[in-house]
């Protein structure tokens, strides 16, 4: 199947641009696990493409004898791929393959890919040439290694084996033959001739013999040259440098750069020669060994020198990290004896044995436990359970996952240090215990111990010597004999279906702890429980249980307060049902089968001129109490001879509401506490005299003489001095404008500080007079703007009325009956006139926001828009009417009524309350009204002249009338093209009849016709 060469290639570079790293310093272990698993991805990526791409059609194989020729391969400039032999015409041919059916020549192969790669496979191909390179590649080449048979290329001096020149492009080497590659002299095995640098080399498959000249590297640089951006996926490959060169990496003095070896089975050696080389890196001298990884496959590196080393630059051995490597590296000394081998250690411990990759299926030989290298989780095998002590210390990126169908999962002590979650599962079987021995867990995730064996009569056991846990949360299931003892951050949840859940509890820390029984067992055993968490405690014995929970000891982490409660039957009880441990505190010992603690947020009693207590604090200590707590509160009166109580007043919050009763009990008032702070105050006045009269203010406060403030009614005597303050605006946009004197109130108030106001004029908010001989009521009133509750009326030819006045520009009171009326035409001076109808002009705001028409309900309704007198209900809105006569009756007309001048409505704000206006908004309104404006306009205008339809017409008749003079300025509209129509325009902006704006005239604007009037006058004043 066909393989798109550039998408594989693609891939290999993406992930040797993630997998690199270096190994020239200590850096290296911080950089390799994202590489191990970039690795494993990088080559699904690359499976993923080829699978892909194999969907393609097979071009069928051109193949060429290269005993007839040398053969050049290059890509031409349409992209195509073509051969040519000796002086053979070129040939188009894009799977090319090429032999000599073995037998030796000593022609030679170039290869010239561009960005489009150049494809050609080797099949049983023997060159032997002592002046050339046998392949030179350049570009982007797939070399593929066919056939059962060995493909030997052997160069002369100065060349590689198979050469790659120094460019971007990319060398990839595949297949399932075999290819053995021979450098001359100074040159590389494969890569890098002699001076030439290397780079770009891919080995994905095959049996790969690379064999350096004298000073050349087995695969990368020649001779003084290096060997960079190397990388080995899978295949068997084998690299033997010439003296003082590397295996894989730098010829000698070269660097080594950017090797990565990712799989298959790689041997290289040192060089060896007159100073240190490495097997994989720089060669000897001045070579550098940089960036170099192993994530994968078996390798094996020899030195041939004591002085040699095997990966790095000549100089400084690089380190491995086993932890992050993914195959095995065996070090050979020079006469093959292993000094090493370094294989992936997942640094976790089983009984002091490390879990590596070795021994990860059967981590203590007897085919127990294991380790799921994808999950990252140490488990039992199935069948299987731990016959002693198990001692395991791992990383916190690991779980532990026991589970075990036997009589026990742990027949010995459990020890676990530095896992991630940690759960050990007994799945049935009798009562024995999980764990027989003692647990020490310590761990950075979720800790589940359960034994799902035993039953109601045998019991059920989880761990026999007790438990030691420090971890998020904690989850048990099965009695634990001996302490527990837990510090965690999360909740707990510890039970025992079948009898006692622990025999003594000690919690250090968590966030909620639940104990609960399910057997006629307790749920903790005679040795207690101390508790120490920052969230509910739950503790839970069968109801049917012999014994109650005995010694309980609590402590609130963050010292909270907290309520509890000893009856699982209120367990949705009210929370008036609960304790206050401020005031009776937890017992010692629990003579119940159930706890419940709860901390709670407390709010704070403020009482003025009184005290408050909680009730059943009998030291009174406390100012704050629970929501649902019963307080008491009384009143101090520190004047009793002169002053008497007058009710309690809530200050806050707002939604808190005392009953009168509550209101009027001056002692041991008690009511629940709300879940807000609560401030109280109890109010004291003078009391009245016999011929008190009251005072009732709505809105305000009353203060008799130097006595407190009160609300309401208050008696007063007669002579005596009333202070009267009003409240707060209820609403941002209200503010006090006056007192109003009820109907039935005294009408001789004798003020003798401030001002009552009136609707028309604003009042003081503080008043104080001498209480008259008869009662006062006064109402706060509030004012917002004016329009919302009136508006203006404005009447052209014509008059209005309402509650608030008469005339043809008047206030009116929203919702009132206005009525109006039209003035007739001096029947003398113009006889025939009859009226026609009402015109309604609405704020300009309401056209511009409604452009498709007024809505239905926002219309002013005229009880008979035809009758020059009618009426109408005044809208939140200021009105505009004008009044339109005619000399005779007309139907329909024919023009459009003109329109008046729009008047902005104030803003308005329609809240409800006592309110009354104090402002009444207008406009100036031209002062001619619009009566027979045609008769007017043809007494007006010259004889003959048509009266102006628009902006543009009147400006040329006015221009015209005047003689045409030239106006001071060019004319500059953008709207206007005609030269007189351009002066006209102008000439009349200059004189301040019309206006222009940015630059345009809109000569096609309507004028209105009293507006043509009106500037008619102005150009032509009547003298």
């Amino acid at each position: 199947m066909k393989r798109n060469i550039l998408a594989r290639r693609a891939a290999s570079a993406a992930l040797a641009a993630c997998m690199m790293f270096s190994l020239s310093a200590p850096a290296l272990a911080e950089s390799t696990d994202a590489l191990l698993q970039q690795s494993t991805a990088a080559k699904s990526a690359v499976s993923v493409l080829d699978e892909e791409n194999g969907m393609m059609e097979e071009e069928p194989a051109y193949q060429m004898d290269l005993k007839y020729g040398s053969i050049r391969v290059y890509i031409g400039d349409d992209g195509k791929q073509y051969v040519q032999q000796g002086e053979n015409a070129p040939q188009q041919s894009g799977n090319l393959s090429i032999t000599t059916n073995g037998s030796p020549t000593d022609n030679t192969i170039t290869i010239e890919g561009g960005t489009t790669g150049a494809k050609v496979t080797l099949s049983n191909v023997n060159i032997e040439t002592t002046s050339d390179a046998a392949v030179s590649v350049s570009g982007n080449v797939e070399l593929i290694i066919a056939g059962t048979n060995t493909n030997t290329l052997r160069s002369g001096t100065d060349h590689a084996g198979v050469e790659k020149a120094d460019d971007n492009g990319t060398l990839t080497i595949s297949g399932t033959g075999t290819l053995e590659a021979y450098g001359g002299q100074g040159g590389a095995g494969i890569g890098g001739a002699r001076n030439k640098n290397a780079g770009n080399i891919v080995i994905e498959s095959g049996t790969i013999k690379a064999n350096g000249g004298t000073w050349g590297a087995g695969i990368g640089g020649g001779q003084s040259a290096a060997g960079q951006n190397i990388t080995i996926r899978d295949g068997n490959v084998t690299a033997i440098p010439g003296g003082e060169a590397a295996g894989i990496g730098g010829g000698y003095q070269g660097d080594g750069k950017n090797i990565t070896i990712e799989g298959g089975t790689v041997n290289s050696r040192s060089g060896g020669g007159s100073g240190p080389v490495a097997a994989i890196g720089g060669g000897r001298v001045s070579g550098k060994g940089e960036n170099i990884q192993i994530t994968g496959g078996n390798v094996t590196l020899k030195t041939v020198d004591d002085d040699d080393i095997y990966i790095g630059n000549g100089q400084q051995e690089a380190e491995i990290d086993p932890s992050k490597l993914l195959g095995t590296i065996i070090k050979l000394d020079e006469n093959d004896v292993k000094v090493a081998e370094i294989v992936q250690d997942f640094k976790i411990t089983i009984n002091d044995k490390p879990v590596t990759r070795k021994n990860y299926e059967d981590i203590l030989g007897d085919g127990i436990l294991c380790y799921n290298i994808e999950e990252k989780t140490l488990k039992l095998k199935e069948g299987q359970f731990i016959n002693g002590a198990l001692t395991i210390t791992a990383p916190e990126d690991v779980s532990i996952d026991l589970e075990a169908d036997a009589s026990h999962v742990v027949e010995g002590d459990l020890t676990v240090n530095g896992a991630k979650d940690v759960k050990v599962t007994k799945l049935g079987g009798g009562a024995a215990a999980a764990i027989q021995g003692k647990a020490e867990i310590t761990c950075s995730g979720d800790v589940i111990l359960e034994n799902w064996g035993g039953s109601r009569g045998d019991g059920r056991n989880l761990i026999t010597n007790g438990l030691t846990v420090k971890a998020d949360t904690v989850t048990t299931e099965g009695g634990i004999s001996g302490e527990t003892m837990i510090d965690c951050i999360g909740d707990i949840k510890l039970g025992n279906e079948h009898g006692t859940t622990v025999s003594k509890l000690t919690v250090k820390s968590a966030n909620n702890v639940t104990v609960t029984s399910g057997s006629v067992n307790r749920s903790i055993g005679q040795d207690g429980a101390e508790i120490t968490c920052s969230g509910i405690v739950e503790l839970d014995s069968n109801r049917y249980s012999y014994e109650n929970l005995g010694k309980v000891s609590f402590t609130q982490a963050n010292g909270k307060p907290y309520v509890y409660i000893m009856a699982k039957s209120s367990e949705y009880a009210k929370s008036s049902e609960y304790k206050d441990s401020r005031i009776t505190p937890i017992p010692e010992t629990i003579e119940k089968r159930y706890l419940r603690i709860e901390p709670r947020e407390t709010y704070s009693i403020t009482v003025k001129n009184g005290t408050a207590q909680v009730v059943g604090d009998t030291d009174g200590k406390l100012t704050t109490a629970f929501a649902g707590e019963k307080v008491t509160v009384s009143g101090e009166n520190k004047n009793p001879s002169v002053t008497k109580f007058g009710g309690w007043k809530v200050i806050s919050p707002e939604s808190f509401e005392l009953t009168e009763a509550q209101k009027n009990t001056e002692k041991t008032m008690t009511f629940t506490m709300p879940a807000s702070p609560v401030e109280l105050k109890a109010s004291y006045s003078f009391p009245a005299p016999v011929l008190d009269m009251q005072v009732t203010v709505k809105g305000g406060t009353i203060r008799v003489g130097e006595g407190e403030s009160q609300t309401g009614t208050v008696f007063v005597q007669p002579g005596q001095t009333v202070t009267i303050e009003a409240d707060e605006p209820a609403k941002e946009n209200e503010s006090f404008h006056h007192w109003k004197v009820e109907k039935d109130s005294s009408k001789n108030i004798g003020i003798i500080e401030g001002s009552l106001g009136s609707e028309t004029e604003k009042g003081t908010e503080k008043i104080v007079f001498t209480m008259p001989q008869d009662g006062v009521k006064l109402t706060a009133v509030y004012s917002i703007p004016a329009s919302v509750l009136r508006s203006t009326v404005t009447v052209t030819g014509g008059t209005a009325k309402s509650t608030l006045g008469e005339g043809s520009d008047i206030p009116a009171e929203i919702g009132t009956t206005v009525e109006i009326t039209a003035t007739p035409y001096d029947a003398e001076k113009y006889p025939g006139m009859e009226f026609v109808e009402w015109e309604i002009v609405y704020p300009d705001s309401f056209y511009e926001k409604f452009p498709g028409g007024i809505p239905e309900n926002l219309q002013l309704k005229l009880n008979n828009a035809k009758s020059a007198a009618t009426t109408f209900e005044m809208p939140v809105y200021p009105v505009k009417l004008i009044a339109h006569w005619s000399a005779s009756a007309v139907a329909g007309p024919d023009e459009p009524i003109d329109e008046d001048f729009g008047v902005e409505p104030a803003p308005m704000d329609t809240t409800g309350g006592t309110i009354a206006a104090v402002a009444v908004g207008g406009a100036a309104i031209w002062g001619g009204y619009e009566i027979a404006t045609r008769v007017i306009l043809h007494n007006l205008l010259p004889e003959g002249a048509a009266i102006p339809a628009n902006r543009g017409q009147l400006a040329l008749l006015i221009w015209t009338e005047k003689g045409k003079p030239e106006p001071a300025a060019q004319p500059a509209f953008a709207d206007i093209t005609d030269a007189e129509q351009a002066k006209a325009a102008q000439w009349c902006v200059e004189q301040g009849l019309l206006d222009a704006r940015e630059g345009k005239f809109e000569s096609d604007g309507w004028m209105p016709k009293f507006k043509t009037i009106e500037i008619w006058n102005k150009a032509f004043p009547k003298k």
